[in-house]
């Protein structure tokens, strides 16, 4: 195989901004998507539909909302075909399309959002010193040696055991998320609140822009990999389930290994 060849399932994907947006063909026209394990849905820009030309639906419509508030409701666009790396992309059964909500939030170059509902399919490889991602058919096997257990949310959402400053707390991993993120239920177990001294910060997302604050912690540990002294978003949103939502900024400092089908996630040092 030539130099800059990769093999199936295999592709070069855009790090450029604290994001991994991943090249995508949807009906054959190529978009660009971020690659986004904290989003259940797969979704796309009304921009990106029209310049696109993507059909859309007139009898299904999705209502969103997003970690900013905003509550909107769009026509779906229908997706006959859609491929990644020469992979299929499904969301139901391997012979079907794609029925995709539609968002008016400005994504910053992103044609889009490739979330849980499609990349549950798969075994993701994702290796961001090369800027490589390989999506590869769920395989029940045995999890690698050392690989941290996971927990499965609402069926398209993973959640891990985390260590923070000594404190034992759940995270949802998410590689949409440029930074990691301490909610209220995270703080209260932390036993933090908010500092007038922790400079703030404004998050972009889906829904609009947000305020938190960053905070500079002492020990995060998550399976086999540590970061000393993290600086971490703290918010004060509520969230029943987990904690903290762990980012790009932790998870693509190794090569990371995530298995949907038998819930883990195996870290690989460069």
């Amino acid at each position: 195989m030539g130099a800059g060849v990769v093999p199936p399932g295999e592709m070069h994907v855009d790090i450029s901004g604290g994001r991994c947006l991943v090249p995508v063909t949807l009906d054959g026209r190529a978009a660009r998507l971020v690659l986004d394990t904290g989003a259940e849905r797969t979704l796309v820009t009304d921009i990106a539909c029209l310049t696109l030309g993507l059909r859309r639906d007139r009898w299904v419509a999705t209502t969103l909302r997003g970690a900013g508030g905003l509550l909107e409701r769009h026509a779906n666009a229908d997706v006959a075909y859609a491929r990644a790396g020469g992979v299929k992309l499904f969301q139901r059964l391997p012979g079907d399309g794609l029925t995709l909500p539609v968002t008016t939030t400005d994504l910053q170059g992103a044609d889009g959002l490739l979330g849980g509902d499609v990349l549950r399919h798969y075994d993701l490889d994702l290796d961001m010193q090369r800027a490589l991602l390989a999506l590869h058919a769920t395989d029940a096997a045995a999890p690698a040696s050392g690989a941290v257990p996971l927990q499965s949310h609402r069926g398209d959402l993973l959640l891990a055991p985390v260590w923070l400053d000594g404190h034992a707390l759940v995270a949802l991993l998410d590689t949409g998320a440029a930074a990691s993120l301490i909610n209220a239920r995270g703080l209260y177990r932390l036993g933090l609140a908010p500092s007038v001294h922790d400079p703030h910060s404004v998050i972009h997302g889906l829904g609009g822009d947000s305020r938190a604050q960053l905070h500079r912690f002492g020990l995060l540990r998550i399976g086999t990999l540590e970061v000393a002294r993290p600086m971490m978003l703290t918010q004060l949103v509520p969230e029943p389930a987990y904690d903290l939502v762990l980012g790009l900024d932790v998870l693509g400092a190794c090569r990371i290994r995530l298995s949907y089908a038998t819930l883990s996630l195996a870290f690989e040092r460069p």
